[in-house]
């Protein structure tokens, strides 16, 4: 169904084209008179079909609960030198530009969908607890996240798995006596720097609870990355030191572990591959739109369409 503005804004356009109809003389300029509205209505109508397409659906109606960790240790923080690559985001913003695309496929899907959220550096905090609140949800992860907001230092991924177990041991109250799917998605680049903590137990009590994973890691593993160090201009001096060390290193070593051997249990998966929030969705059984408007198909469809209809719009006037 078509919303109210969208039957005013086509009510107005025809009756505008009906003055022109009435002004134009000539059987030849009647018929250009045609043929350009129908070309400016097709463009209308598609680009409203298109943007109805930019839906979402899950392959199973099973409620899903998702549960995130992310580090939030200073290397989260890092990026490459800028004056020998091109400028990147830091890790965790790679993170939450997969992270976000994939809220909005969930938004969208119409699923009972019910997430809660945790963070970690050398001990895990909650940030958020069970909400079915998506758009909520996104705000956090997009505005409230930062490294360094914890104020313990250091990165145990021990720490955090042993941390979501709470919240996958408290389920909300409507979903503790059905049948649920549960996801656990933890964003880290994976490095340890204290003795690492008791992640085989955490692992196999997440795996008891029929919770797979989702392991996504960030972090370049070709190009340097370190904490920036700006002056108040905003030009770039350096890395900073931490503990006598200068780049971040990520570990694959943990983060697969963390997704294990099975792949039907678990997804290992960078922020830095092309294919991350497709395999994600996939994994937690998403049918996502191939014209989401966060693509550039989208982008190039509704570019061209906008433009046929604004250049008959400019001959009719």
């Amino acid at each position: 169904m078509l919303n109210a503005a969208s039957i005013i804004v086509i009510l107005i356009i025809l009756a505008y084209w009906v003055w022109v109809w009435t002004q134009t003389g000539g059987k030849i300029g009647r018929s250009l008179s045609v043929l350009l509205m129908v070309v400016l209505f097709t463009a209308v109508s598609t680009i409203i079909y298109v943007q109805r397409m930019d839906t979402s659906y899950m392959m199973d109606d099973t409620p899903v609960l998702v549960g995130i960790t992310t580090d939030l240790s200073l290397s989260m923080g890092a990026t490459v030198d800028p004056r020998e690559y091109s400028p990147q985001p830091t890790r965790l913003e790679r993170a939450q530009r997969i992270l976000l695309p994939i809220l909005n496929a969930l938004d969208t899907s119409g699923a009972s969908v019910m997430m809660g959220i945790t963070g970690f550096t050398a001990k895990s905090e909650m940030i958020m607890g069970w909400d079915g609140n998506l758009p909520q949800i996104r705000e956090v992860i997009e505005y409230s996240l930062a490294p360094g907001i914890l104020t313990v230092p250091g990165s145990d991924m021990g720490v955090a798995l042993q941390g979501v177990l709470p919240l996958f041991e408290n389920l909300p109250e409507e979903y503790q006596e059905q049948e649920t799917r549960k996801y656990l998605i933890v964003v880290s680049d994976g490095e340890q720097t204290l003795e690492r903590g008791e992640i085989e137990s955490a692992l196999a009590e997440l795996r008891s609870s029929n919770v797979k994973i989702i392991s996504l890691q960030v972090g370049s593993l070709e190009d340097p990355e370190g904490l920036p160090v700006y002056d108040e201009a905003g030009t770039f001096l350096g890395f900073e030191d931490v503990s006598g060390q200068i780049y971040s290193m990520p570990n694959t070593e943990i983060m697969q572990l963390i997704a294990g051997d099975d792949p039907a249990n678990g997804l290992y998966i960078r922020a830095e591959s092309n294919d991350a929030v497709e395999e994600i969705s996939q994994f937690l059984g998403i049918r996502m739109s191939a014209l989401s408007t966060s693509g550039p198909m989208y982008m190039a469809v509704v570019t061209v369409l906008w433009g046929l209809s604004f250049a008959a719009l400019l001959w009719l006037v």
